[in-house]
Order: C-alpha cells, then sequence, then structure tokens
C-alpha cells in the first residue's frame, strides 16, 4: 500500500503534539505491514521551516529531518501537480497540492489529522487511527 502522509501528522509526532501516538502506531504498522509512506517534496520544506523555527537549532533541525527521511520517501510536486492543482481551486491550495501529487503518484490514501482540507478528494482520505482500524491490526 501507498500512503501519503500529510504534513501535519508528521508535527504532531515531532513535536509529540495532541494526536503523536496515532502517528507513530501508524509509522510502526507501516512499516510491520511493508508499505510505504511518502511525502511531497513540498511538505519538506514546509516541514524545515516549521521545524526550524520551533527547535531554533538548525543542526537539530537536520537531525530531525534526517529521522523523518528514515520513515518516509519524497515524491516530487511538478508544474503538473501545480497546474492540476490551480484548476481545483480548493480553498487550501498547499493541501490541493498535497493531493493531486498523491493523484498524479497513484498512492492508495491520504493520511491527515485534517480530513476535512480534503472535502473533495477523488482518493480515500483517513486519519492515522481509521487508517490503523481500517487494516485490522490495532
Amino acid at each position: 500500500m501507498k500512503l501519503l502522509i500529510d504534513t501535519n501528522v508528521i508535527l504532531d509526532m515531532v513535536f509529540q503534539r495532541n494526536g503523536c501516538d496515532n502517528s507513530m502506531k501508524l509509522f510502526r504498522k507501516i512499516r510491520d505491514n511493508g508499505d510505504s509512506a511518502y511525502i511531497t517534496a513540498s511538505s519538506v520544506t514546509d516541514l524545515f521551516y516549521i521545524i526550524r523555527k520551533e527547535v531554533r537549532n538548525m543542526e537539530q533541525t537536520y537531525d530531525i529531518m534526517e529521522n523523518i527521511f528514515k520513515l518516509v520517501s519524497v515524491l516530487a510536486v511538478t508544474e503538473k501537480e501545480i497546474q492540476d492543482a490551480f484548476k481545483l481551486r480548493w480553498k487550501d491550495f498547499e493541501d490541493c497540492v498535497q493531493y493531486m501529487t498523491g493523484k498524479n503518484n497513484a498512492v492508495d490514501s491520504i493520511i491527515t489529522v485534517n480530513e476535512k482540507d480534503y472535502a473533495d478528494a477523488e482518493l480515500p482520505v483517513q486519519t492515522p487511527s481509521a487508517w490503523i482500524m481500517e487494516i485490522g491490526r490495532p
């Protein structure tokens, strides 16, 4: 199974925010099942910026990012994804770019804590806990 992990799921885990337990369980299940987790290239820059801003330490930011890259692979965001997202005119353009990147790369599901941001998605969109329950092995 090919899963696109939204930025917020990673941030919950990194900063141990509400829901971080579900995010950690998600990545354990992905590993245990032999599934593949992806983030978009645009998520990489967003994550780096947010993490650096929060931790205020460049070396620590790089260390955190290296750990993230142990969990996920990165999908390219091309002009096609940008143009496709622009045509859809979603309220949240960043989420639409994520969505189009996932759709154009044939992901099976998008994992996010903000399902409402993907209300118009044709792909399955699930929270970490919903995905864990769906695979039937909590």
